[in-house]
């Protein structure tokens, strides 16, 4: 637990509270009160959530290729850099993303802009044998530009370009996988 944090897990250090979690009030900009959400004590357990934070995150590595159907391992990043949404990534898996602000698409940016395409703006594909990014256009009727320029064919992508994604929203990519490091190389060798 950090130190920023560490206020959502204290307890009332009223004796009258009982040692029950503090409750808070926030208020939602200039709305008043209607919009007021309050967390209270009825649906906070502390102690759930400290258990929840102990907790070790596992990679399972199932018997069918290197991965289970349900594990779609994180390959890079699409960083929100400007526009709505800013501050907010998103993870880019192996082989095809297609890239739009629907619930349909692989990589979802619901973050309000309407200029990007619904279900398919954009594709950034990771190429796992020859671990390289591609980038192609989407079907939608709105363009990108990666580093300034008009995205009309397939081409590479090179880690931490700028994906303008609309007038409104750009993106950075990040990549994980390199030349350097695949996923691939964590599955222990079948060969005799």
């Amino acid at each position: 637990m950090s130190d920023k944090t560490k206020w959502i897990f204290e307890t009332d250090p009223k004796p009258s509270g009982g040692g029950q979690p503090r409750e808070f009030t926030e208020t939602l900009g200039n709305a008043g009160p209607d919009l007021t959400q309050q967390f209270g004590t009825a649906a906070y357990d502390p102690t759930r959530l400290v258990e929840r934070t102990e907790e070790k995150t596992q990679l399972y590595l199932g018997t069918e290729g290197p991965f289970s159907a349900e594990i779609d391992p994180v390959v890079g990043w699409l960083v929100v850099i400007k526009g709505p949404g800013i501050g907010s990534s998103v993870n880019i898996g192996a082989g095809m993303n297609v890239i739009g602000r629907g619930e349909a698409a692989r990589v979802s940016l619901p973050f309000g802009d309407m200029l990007i395409s619904g279900d398919d703006h954009l594709r950034i594909i990771y190429d796992d044998a020859n671990r390289v990014f591609l980038l192609a256009p989407g079907t939608g009727k709105n363009i990108t530009r990666v580093n300034g320029q008009v995205v009309t064919s397939t081409t590479e992508l090179a880690n931490r370009s700028v994906i303008e994604l609309s007038k409104k929203t750009a993106v950075r990519f990040v990549a994980f996988c390199d030349e350097t490091f695949d996923w691939g190389d964590m599955v222990p060798s079948q060969e005799g």
